[in-house]
């Protein structure tokens, strides 16, 4: 879900001399049973929050679609259709002012390989990072100047586009936009503070592991992937959730990781609850993981005292 911190992460980590065996924490992990539904009504899963004079309708957002994909878009074009805003919680964003710029290169200039990437990895890691470039027609170059959560970063979304698969998050602002509805992304921050934390806790052991999850995710077989956009696709959020997700892990293993994540989540619940307070409708689109996790937005939105409708 969150892989665009991951490149900003990737553009400021340093790489201390020692290694580690990083732990994991995995907020997202643990979702709450009661929450994981099949739709009702044709197309993917909708949760809804309300009051007497507002309504905020809640996609829950799976993985980017197959190329050639369809989905019955028919209750998110009406319930978009005169929206005070949409809300996208898909995706976490770092961002860097003028004065940002000196410390972001340093950090960026730290994290240059001398050595070409693909000799620094152990033999049967390389093995399988080369045969999965190769497999989307990629050369070792792009890669070669970087350390492996870099190598790892840029191969996942290379491998994305080779796909031709396409997040419905953006399918879902570009028909905002055409609409001239708002389109709020609550979870922006400045990048230097999650950066630095990232920073210290990157070892070799940790680039590994990250390359390794991204491995995993892209040699997946398309037939599953396929099948968790389609259980998406109708509403069977059981099967959305089966889609694999190891790279996104890479972002809880970072230093501040899990502390950014149950941010993102408190600002997206947040968000929600603000636009109840707007007379008329919105609509959110929140990652699923996020949405149904113990602890996840909707959670959040029940602590605030506002009633869910599955």
């Amino acid at each position: 879900m969150y892989r665009a911190i991951l490149t900003a992460a990737a553009v400021a980590a340093a790489t201390p001399a020692f290694a580690q065996t990083p732990v994991l924490e995995d907020p997202e992990a643990n979702l709450v049973e009661e929450l994981v539904i099949q739709a009702r009504e044709p197309g993917p899963a909708w949760w809804k929050v309300s009051d007497a004079d507002s309504t905020v309708y809640i996609l829950g957002v799976g993985e980017a679609l197959p190329r050639g994909m369809a989905w019955d878009r028919r209750f998110f074009d009406r319930r978009l259709k005169g929206a005070n805003s949409l809300i996208v919680g898909t995706r976490i964003s770092l961002t860097g002012g003028i004065k940002d710029v000196p410390a972001l290169l340093k950090l960026r200039g730290q994290l240059r390989s001398k050595t070409p990437m693909e000799e620094t990895l152990p033999p049967p890691l390389r093995e399988r990072f080369v045969a999965a470039r190769t497999r989307i027609g990629q050369p070792a170059g792009p890669y070669a100047k970087w350390t492996p959560v870099v190598a790892g970063q840029q191969l996942t979304g290379d491998a994305l586009r080779a796909s031709g698969a396409t997040p419905v998050a953006d399918l879902a602002t570009k028909a905002a936009k055409k609409q001239k509805v708002k389109v709020v992304d609550p979870a922006r921050y400045d990048a230097l503070p999650f950066l630095r934390k990232a920073q210290a806790s990157l070892t070799p052991a940790l680039n590994e592991r990250c390359l390794t999850l991204a491995l995993d995710d892209i040699e997946v077989p398309a037939a599953r992937t396929r099948a968790a956009a389609e259980g998406w696709a109708k509403g069977d959020v059981a099967a959305a959730v089966s889609a694999p997700r190891g790279f996104d892990k890479c972002l809880l293993i970072l230093g501040g990781g899990a502390e950014l994540w149950r941010r993102a989540v408190d600002d997206q619940a947040d968000a929600v609850a603000d636009a109840l307070k707007v007379p008329g409708h919105s609509v959110a689109l929140i990652s699923l993981r996020p949405l149904l996790a113990e602890g996840g937005v909707i959670q959040r939105l029940e602590a605030k005292g506002i009633e869910v409708e599955r």
